[in-house]
């Protein structure tokens, strides 16, 4: 599956499981225009989330995302580092791929099920901006929503803040195709695109 990382890269490390601090959703500070990369591992589950009662949109028939971004809090481990002591760039794309993941699998939307369909969610499209450095041991908290659907793919944004001052870290942007068995575009299934607008409805009353 083509992948476009829109950024200087180094060489990929080892990626192992990253430890998670929470989740919860809020409505977003800042937003810039925007499932799963091949290649890179995937990380650890993490605990239930914890949402907020902010209203939210989600109108896939009209093309729009949603308001409020889900949030994983996670801490740079030693071998993220590069040479220059700084979390090495294709980490955060691992980091962006966890978060989709979370995503998807709270609305009910899994990768494994997916994929016992015979379909896929590839991701087609990823393009990060660097801001500032993450070192070992800093934590931080990815933020992710679903901000724009078409008929057969869904558009991801996510931010990336160190904690505890919300120092904005990166910006990425992500897009992910609904293929076939035979790696053709195909429109998202009922079942899914029903999942995410009853998903949404339920945090605006829950």
């Amino acid at each position: 599956m083509v992948q476009a990382i829109v950024a200087s890269m180094h060489v990929m490390p080892s990626l192992s499981c990253v430890k998670t601090m929470g989740l919860h959703f809020q409505q977003p500070t800042s937003l810039s225009p925007a499932f799963r990369p091949s290649g890179l591992p995937s990380l650890r589950s993490v605990p239930p989330v914890r949402c907020c009662r902010t209203p939210t949109a989600f109108d896939f028939r009209s093309g729009k995302g949603m308001r409020g971004f889900l949030e994983v809090e996670l801490k740079v481990r030693d071998y993220e580092l590069d040479q220059y002591g700084v979390v090495n760039n294709a980490v955060y794309a691992s980091y962006c791929q966890h978060a989709r993941h979370e995503l998807l699998e709270r609305i009910g939307v899994s990768a494994d099920a997916v994929a016992r369909t015979g379909d896929a969610l590839a991701l087609s499209e990823l393009s990060l901006k660097f801001l500032a450095p993450l070192r070992s041991g800093d934590k931080f908290v990815v933020k992710v929503r679903v901000s724009d659907s078409s008929a057969v793919r869904l558009y991801f944004e996510h931010f990336i803040y160190k904690l505890p001052k919300q120092e904005l870290v990166l910006e990425a942007k992500a897009t992910a195709v609904w293929l076939d068995k035979n790696y053709r575009p195909v429109r998202i299934p009922p079942d899914c695109r029903s999942k995410l607008v009853q998903f949404v409805r339920h945090e605006e009353f829950d």
